[in-house]
């Protein structure tokens, strides 16, 4: 389906009265998966290699853009269990500073 097709049935469900729904389908065409972007960040975890600071800073700095696009705040609940399931994917046992490192740019 193009553009062209999904903004003429945008059109139609507008025209039509179905204004919650087209405003339902907006809003998802504009929305960033969460659970798209955490796989994403789990891959790059797992593939990484994070004996080179550049590919820490760039973890960082995915988290941070995560956590503004999710509106996670720093401890809650919903950041510390999507940071805990990031960590885990990571497979390192030392977490001493990781929590402190990722927070950088949010708090």
């Amino acid at each position: 389906m193009t553009d062209k097709d999904i903004q003429f049935q945008m059109d139609l469900l507008w025209r039509d009265g179905y204004h919650a729904a087209a405003r339902i389908i907006e809003t998802l065409q504009t929305t960033i998966s969460r659970k798209v972007e955490m796989d994403y960040l789990k891959t790059f975890v797992q593939q990484g290699c994070f004996s080179e600071e550049l590919s820490w800073n760039q973890l960082r700095c995915m988290w941070t853009a995560y956590c503004f696009h999710h509106n996670l705040d720093v401890d809650t609940s919903g950041y510390d269990e999507d940071l805990n399931e990031l960590w885990d994917a990571m497979g390192e046992p030392n977490r001493e500073g990781f929590d402190n490192f990722m927070c950088e740019y949010l708090v």
